[in-house]
């Protein structure tokens, strides 16, 4: 069994030209919207997880393994546990300079399957999310797409004023540049290859995580996304699961009441990249730099970010726990830590 998760823009948040729709109408290839404009009217995706019984990652059409992992509501719908899903078709979509990649999510609810579309997931880098507002004409479709879920747009990690430590002590993220050497826990200092951002609207999925400091080390509160992850070292780590530190996501803190969701409505996410994928210090926390996958890397598609075009791949820098496996180790750290008085449950 293999879990991840997907991130989608619903059909309610975008106009197509010519009264189109997303929904298939051709055996469920796309060619009906090639010629046509999309404009999304707002870029607010929401995060689906997906179990796939085959044990592969790879997101794909005619895949009856792929199943939602728990009752979620897509683009205002309610869909059960265990509804089937698949990449239905491909459309690549330009504004004339840039191009993205982008694919048709279907819950297989309807007769025929492809007679409903919920939405389109983007290939690419994390935050390389089309802009609102602009109308983006389809110049081609796919069928049978198959991406690994690791080739999907995420969001960008670091919400503004978050402290990484530098050569030159610590530099808010959103202040950081090309070339600014940042301290890694394996490698000393590294110099910066790439930083982006990604104005969102925090809601759904994209709520921010707050860690509440001393948590994990940090000095500070620290906030990020609800996929980035943080270095744990505890004897829990090694009771559990046979290592001496694992990344977990930051909702994994949330689900264990270590950590909160943010009440704030907007944020502009940050993020930066190094040679490899590293360990950081944010807040004074053991936090990770950007992960480029070779499902990422290389992509044909002109991604929002070009540099990330031609970032090669990189192994992961520490094994990194599922959303419920961090869970329980944060669920089991706390009832160690609590027994010796040594951390609070954080509240909201």
């Amino acid at each position: 069994m293999a879990d991840y998760s997907i991130y989608v823009l619903g059909e309610s948040q975008l106009t197509i030209s010519g009264g189109e729709q997303l929904d298939g109408i051709t055996q469920g290839d796309g060619s009906h919207l090639v010629g046509q404009t999309i404009t999304f009217n707002t870029v607010n995706p929401t995060e689906v997880f997906i179990s796939d019984a085959g044990a592969d990652t790879d997101f794909r059409d005619n895949d009856g393994n792929q199943r939602l992992n728990g009752d979620q509501t897509i683009d205002g719908t309610p869909f059960a546990s265990g509804a089937r899903v698949e990449a239905e078709y491909g459309i690549t979509l330009t504004d004339g300079t840039n191009t993205w990649q982008a694919v048709g999510f279907n819950v297989n609810n309807s007769s025929p399957s492809y007679a409903t579309v919920e939405g389109l997931a983007f290939i690419g880098g994390p935050g390389s999310f089309p802009p609102a507002g602009v109308p983006l004409t389809v110049i081609s479709a796919q069928e049978g797409p198959n991406f690994d879920s690791s080739a999907y747009v995420t969001p960008i990690c670091y919400a503004p004023g978050t402290l990484i430590e530098t050569q030159h002590g610590p530099v808010a993220v959103e202040d950081l540049a090309i070339g600014d050497r940042v301290w890694t826990l394996a490698n000393g200092f590294q110099p910066v290859r790439w930083v982006g951002r990604q104005s969102v609207i925090a809601a759904g999925r994209f709520r921010m995580v707050t860690i509440p400091a001393g948590t994990l080390g940090n000095t500070a509160p620290l906030c990020v996304s609800q996929q980035h992850r943080l270095l744990v070292a505890h004897p829990s780590v090694e009771l559990l699961f046979g290592m001496d530190q694992v990344f977990v996501p930051a909702i994994s803190l949330v689900d264990a009441g270590a950590a909160v969701l943010s009440p704030a409505l907007t944020v502009t996410y940050h993020h930066f990249m190094l040679d490899r994928h590293a360990i950081v210090r944010a807040n004074g926390a053991l936090s990770e730099s950007l992960l480029v996958s070779a499902a990422q890397s290389g992509t044909p598609d002109a991604l929002f970010f070009p540099e990330l075009q031609r970032a090669r791949p990189m192994p992961i820098a520490q094994p990194a726990l599922t959303r419920r496996e961090g869970a329980m180790l944060m669920h089991e750290m706390m009832r160690v830590d609590r027994d010796r008085g040594l951390i609070h449950t954080a509240r909201s």
